[in-house]
């Protein structure tokens, strides 16, 4: 019997008429891989998991990946454990390796590697839609570190809005798919590049009342997916000198450190002690139904017709002037002396 606890969007994963879910990065960076802390459950649920890393490495520098899609110079890639990555930043190679070394009995593992900062609206639908013709994809799900993917485009922070905002954009458009899922982990570590945690927590709120929160669950440290994420980044730092500060950020939080002014080993490398505040929130996944999330923002509809990622941006600037008094200042958390009367 499933729990009525289960959370909304596993229990839409779980359904039997969905056999293969299409991973992506939301929107750069380790995205990807921040997927590996459920890639475990979604096994279990019997899913064929394909990955798409929608980041910031350049798939041209991945040698002997294959070229799956092209476009106006604009490439997408079939990375394999076999290709050789650059030696500063590699992901995809490394994840590979390592879902080679985890789970033998189910063969060659391969990610699908895309440059974030090439795609429009436009061109990632056309790079998706011939994804789940490939491998007939039931669902999608997208993988954001952090919450700046939340963003409606009237913060006053909006951490890297276009990435996201295409990727949800796109996937909020797509036809025939049984299940369109954003989930956010690391909730607060977009403060490092100045969203601040109140307008993170007034847009699950407002995703609320609309009927898009899908549910949330918290990281265990001994859970499966817990467990994976941080030997698949112990993995693929043995092999790159790049270090992730959301990833590091969200691993730590799993362990329970908390506060800011003691640095975790992870993030010795990449941040000084002050730059972050570690908290619970960021240990957990919380989910969103993408057409929703779409839906609600504003950069969303100022980016949708955009052709070029120059043009996109133009967009943006010129809808936040639009705004005008609009235009939200920072957002607070009131002191907790102020709430004493």
């Amino acid at each position: 019997m499933t729990s009525s606890l289960l959370p909304t969007f596993l229990q839409r994963l779980a359904a039997p008429d969905i056999k293969t879910i299409l991973v992506c990065g939301c929107g750069g960076g380790f995205d990807f891989v921040h997927s590996m802390t459920i890639y475990p459950e979604l096994l279990r649920l019997g899913k064929n998991v394909i990955i798409g890393s929608y980041s910031f490495g350049d798939p041209n520098k991945i040698a002997s990946a294959t070229t799956v899609f092209e476009e106006d110079g604009v490439v997408a890639k079939r990375v394999t454990s076999s290709c050789v990555p650059d030696a500063h930043y590699g992901p995809e190679v490394h994840v590979c390796s390592f879902l080679d070394q985890q789970y033998p009995t189910h063969g060659s593992h391969f990610v699908y590697a895309y440059y974030a900062r090439d795609f429009t609206v436009p061109r990632l639908t056309r790079l998706y839609c011939q994804l789940i013709e490939t491998h007939s994809v039931d669902a999608v799900v997208l993988f954001d570190g952090g919450s700046d993917s939340l963003m409606a485009g009237d913060e006053e922070g909006l951490g890297d809005p276009i990435e996201d905002a295409v990727s949800v954009t796109t996937v909020s458009t797509l036809k025939g798919l049984k299940a369109r899922v954003l989930i956010s982990v690391g909730l607060g570590t977009d403060r490092f590049n100045h969203v601040s945690d109140a307008s993170s927590l007034r847009a699950i709120s407002e995703l609320t009342r609309l009927g898009g929160f899908l549910g949330a669950v918290s990281l265990e440290p001994t859970g499966d997916g817990p467990r994976l994420y941080r030997s698949c980044l112990e993995h693929i730092y043995e092999r790159q000198g790049f270090r992730s500060v959301l990833a590091g950020t969200i691993a730590s939080a799993v362990e329970g450190h908390f506060g800011m002014d003691e640095l975790p080993p992870l993030l010795n490398e990449r941040v000084m002690p002050g730059q972050l505040f570690l908290w619970p929130l960021m240990a957990m996944l919380w989910a969103f139904d993408a057409e929703t999330v779409a839906r609600r923002s504003f950069i969303s509809g100022w980016i949708r017709e955009c052709r070029t990622v120059p043009e996109c941006y133009r967009a943006l600037n010129s809808g936040r002037q639009q705004l005008g008094p609009r235009l939200r200042s920072v957002e607070n958390f009131p002191r907790h002396e102020e709430m004493r009367r």
